[in-house]
């Protein structure tokens, strides 16, 4: 059953233009203590740590593709790097919130053939995100200028119609 709505979300560039601004102050800071202190080794970790972070936010800035889409064939979210996961899969969601970053967990009905999908390194963030009382697809909406609550009662209800008409 089709819906009417494709749902996708991008980058806050509210949320990310502040974390670039303080990674900048950060490195001038570094600067700073470059020029003053004896101790010239914290202005260097200071500039190398927070100039990469700056270097991060200008990247994220810059990339204007679509880090979540909700449409027709499941859920796409691409910092999962598992493709899309059909809503045949999902049955049921959840939000959680850890220090101040929100996800919405997903249970899926076969999680193993995703799971194959990722890299060794992920498959152990899997490992932990279930230690942390997440799945091991959990959509970290940090950056999205989105209520988790409502995307969960988004997929919740579109994994509900798929599952009530698939059967």
């Amino acid at each position: 059953m089709p819906i009417i709505e494709q749902f996708v979300f991008k980058r806050s560039y509210w949320k990310i233009v502040p974390l670039l601004i303080a990674s900048l102050a950060f490195v001038a800071s570094g600067v700073f203590l470059l020029l003053r202190s004896p101790d010239k080794w914290v202005g260097w970790m200071s500039i190398i740590f927070f100039g990469a972070c700056a270097l991060v936010f200008v990247w994220q800035l810059l990339d204007a593709r679509p880090r979540l889409i909700i449409d027709d064939s499941g859920v796409f979210d691409r910092s999962l790097g598992v493709g899309v996961i059909p809503w045949s899969q999902i049955v049921d969601a959840y939000p959680r919130t850890i220090t101040s970053s929100s996800f919405v967990c997903l249970v899926l009905h076969q999680a193993g053939p995703f799971l194959s999908r990722l890299p060794s390194r992920r498959r152990a963030f899997a490992k932990l995100n279930r230690q942390l009382g997440f799945t091991d697809f959990s959509i970290n909406l940090s950056g999205l200028a989105v209520d988790p609550a409502e995307v969960c009662e988004l997929i919740l209800k579109r994994a509900k119609l798929e599952h009530d008409h698939g059967a």
